[in-house]
């Protein structure tokens, strides 16, 4: 029998490890049997085998079987016949684990793994079941099952919890459902919520212990598995039972917990086959002698004893001590009660005799129920037998104190080695990122010395290159030059012919005026038209020394203006509009550019307009401003 003496919820699918026994340590008298929620484990089932155990055996003689189904039933099997046969099931479990070494897939090797954890705890193995489940982790990195992973991660949380390690408990418990998220593994979601109200229920935590447990049972009834929906019925009677505790007067929660326990018991009258732990249904059928002994009146004692005789046949079958102890020592408190002691020694007798010749023999269970006969014979005013008795509990409670120190030591043990796994890993994490960021560096290095000859290479090649462009370059630069210079010649040449043409027509012009001069010089003084033609004339004197002064002005123009200008609008520009910038550089305004030209003053201000277009000019740019700084 296991050693493991830890308060907590503990249950597994399809293969139960958990029992729920609100026992004598609740009662009125001092007769402490066992703890409450006790977690048992290396149950001895008398049964035939289960539904289950059957289909997977079944399984295993189907020809053709893949590797993969093979690994993973030989894995359920060894959770399922560890309780009948715990060699066999650690044989088929070793070897689904040396049949998954062969598959690429780490779902298989971290399932056996996790197994294996399951049934070390069976054998207070604390120490190799934190091996096998640091191993069950290493796989789930190579593993796609969402599933797989997320039980991997349940059973690390489980173990933690174990040795006593709450905080990384609660953190693998809540990874676990992270990863089983929208999976709908309903049963082993029902697990981690258990699990996650067994640790609240601990820390004394009201809220989050119904709150888990309800969601237990929510997931739990989602499973539709028996053994799944048991357990998590007695979590709920446990729930109602801590708050009717608090508030007796509340009598709806008691009938609550009698209505849970009632029901694990329905459902294995009505599901026999599929009930794999029948200790399950003992807890149940316990829970409710002993509500029937603590609340309800002396009457209720046939009732009791019926729910204690069922308990009995189940745990006698099992070989469960602590089954039997619980049962033997509520039948003492009703005698105590009636206050025949004789009978209750008797009882308490008979049940230590039946847990002596058991198997595995718990020092506890037998300290306990010494402690019992002890505390039976003192109050049955004989006082040698209880010295007796005592005598031998302390001999007892001594040798429980050892096996209890042993399981302390395993439990820091198991710790250690998990804390030392944990820093083993960080170092490796910690030289593998060091190594990562090396290999970065040396791949920058190769690919920096790559580009540096290639760089070279292309430097050279484009400074050769480059060299025959430029002499390219420089010859055709020549080549466009002289052209321009030609170009330019040209432009000058045509300009001074039209300048000569125009002093020709200015100096026929001039003529014709004289000639108008002279006739005007005949009319009457007094005339209107006289007036009016002197005038113009006049206008037209001071119009031609202007074009004096501008003929001078544009004879001093340098011959490459008109080259930047075309330059600078992509040879855009048209005679007309050279003819305007001219007239702009000579300072006219827009008024006497449009007299010369002849056109309307509005018109002068469009082709202002499109000449800074064609010379890439913004709105706010002065197009004056530009001309006079390529002149």
């Amino acid at each position: 029998m296991s050693s493991v003496n830890k308060l907590y919820f503990c249950f597994d699918r399809l293969y139960v490890i958990y029992i729920l026994i609100y026992t004598v340590t609740m009662m009125k008298y001092p007769i402490k049997l066992i703890m409450i929620l006790v977690f048992f484990a290396g149950l001895h089932n008398a049964r035939s085998q289960s539904i289950i155990e059957d289909s997977l055996r079944n399984l295993l003689r189907r020809p053709g079987l893949s590797p993969e189904k093979k690994a993973m039933t030989l894995s359920h099997l060894g959770r399922n016949i560890y309780e009948t046969d715990m060699p066999s099931a650690l044989k088929v479990t070793h070897e689904a684990l040396q049949l998954s070494h062969n598959i690429s897939d780490g779902q298989y090797s971290a399932f056996a793994f996790a197994t294996l954890t399951y049934l070390n705890v069976q054998q207070d193995s604390l120490v190799r079941a934190q091996k096998n489940i640091d191993s069950a982790l290493i796989y789930t990195a190579k593993s796609t099952n969402k599933v797989v992973n997320g039980y991997v991660w349940l059973r690390k949380g489980w173990l933690e919890y174990i040795v006593n390690n709450t905080s990384k408990s609660t953190a693998s418990l809540f990874k676990a459902l992270q990863i089983l998220e929208g999976q709908k593994a309903y049963a082993y979601e029902s697990l981690v919520y258990h699990y996650l109200a067994s640790i609240y229920a601990d820390l004394k935590d009201q809220k989050n212990l119904k709150k888990y447990t309800q969601l237990s049972l929510k997931s739990a009834r989602q499973s539709r598995e028996p053994d799944i929906i048991c357990n998590a019925y007695l979590a709920t009677t446990s729930s109602f039972l801590q708050e009717f505790r608090k508030g007796p007067s509340q009598k709806k929660l008691l009938d609550s917990a009698i209505f849970y326990n009632q029901q694990v018991l329905q459902l294995s009258q009505t599901q026999p086959g599929r009930i794999v732990n029948h200790i399950t249904i003992a807890a149940a059928a316990l829970n409710l002698a002993n509500i029937y002994w603590e609340f309800y009146p002396k009457e209720y004692k046939k009732t009791a004893e019926k729910y204690i005789n069922f308990a009995l046949a189940i745990g006698r079958k099992t070989r469960h001590e602590e089954v039997i102890a619980n049962c033997y020592g509520i039948l003492s408190e009703y005698a105590m009660a009636e206050g025949n002691y004789t009978e209750a020694e008797r009882l308490f007798l008979s049940g230590f005799a039946e847990v002596e010749n058991s198997a595995g023999s718990s020092m506890t269970v037998k300290a306990s129920m010494m402690k019992g006969l002890a505390t039976v014979a003192e109050k049955g005013g004989n006082g040698e037998k209880a010295l007796k008795y005592y005598k031998q509990y302390m001999q007892y409670e001594r040798e429980a104190y050892d096996a209890a120190k042993l399981s302390v030591a395993q439990s820091l043990e198991a710790q250690y080695e998990a804390e030392k796994k944990e820093k083993e890993l960080e170092v490796l994490k910690e030289r593998a990122t060091f190594n990562r960021k090396l290999n970065f560096i040396y791949a920058g290095l190769i690919i920096a010395g790559v580009l540096a000859l290639i760089f070279l290479f292309r430097s050279y090649h484009f400074r050769l290159k480059s060299s025959i462009q430029q002499q390219k370059l420089k010859t055709e630069e020549t080549a466009r030059l002289k052209a321009e210079q030609e170009l330019l010649q040209e432009r000058q040449d045509r300009l001074q012919k039209e300048v000569l043409a125009g002093n020709l027509q200015v100096e026929q012009k001039n003529e014709l005026l004289q000639t108008m001069r002279d006739q005007l010089a005949t009319q009457p003084e007094s005339g209107t038209l006289k007036s009016q033609m002197e005038r113009i004339l006049k206008e037209d004197l001071r119009m031609d020394g202007d074009f004096e002064q501008a003929k001078t002005i544009l004879a001093n123009i340098h011959p490459e203006f008109f080259s930047r200008l075309q330059q600078q609008a992509n040879n855009k520009l048209t005679r007309l509009d050279l003819k305007h910038c001219s007239y702009i550089l000579m300072g006219f305004s827009n008024k006497e550019i449009a007299s010369r030209l002849g056109v309307d003053p509005k018109s002068i201000l469009m082709a202002r307009y499109r000449i800074k277009q064609k010379l890439n000019l913004d709105k706010e740019e002065s197009l004056d401003l530009l001309i006079q700084n390529l002149s």
